[in-house]
């Protein structure tokens, strides 16, 4: 099975971010398939930020023979929309609030 690459923008969340996702499915190591799954949020001048990345091995946590990326996509945010992108989003948010702030003491 060869290599494949696939990316989406924008993946947008409940709650109105949008995303980039790119699942990159290959061979670990030990000849394991497996997919990584990244999520990204838009800087705000150019490009993109990483914050999230997970990696699925097929038999475990997916059928390589028919894999349902976008079940997959879901399932990684899901799991780190608890967590990481959370934070990620707190972040940007303080961010952002710090840009906009006028200066004044």
């Amino acid at each position: 099975m060869s290599n494949r690459k696939l990316t989406k923008f924008p993946v947008i969340a409940a709650d109105g971010t949008e995303y980039r996702v790119t699942l990159k499915e290959m061979s670990d190591s030990d000849g394991d398939r497996i997919i990584r799954v990244k999520f990204y949020l838009p800087r705000k001048r150019f490009g993109f930020k990483k914050v999230a990345s997970y990696d699925m091995v097929a038999g475990w946590t997916y059928d390589p023979s028919s894999p349902d990326y976008i079940a997959i996509a879901r399932q990684v945010f899901k799991d780190f929309s608890r967590s990481e992108l959370a934070v990620a989003q707190r972040k940007s948010t303080a961010i952002d609030a710090f840009q906009a702030w006028d200066g004044r003491l």
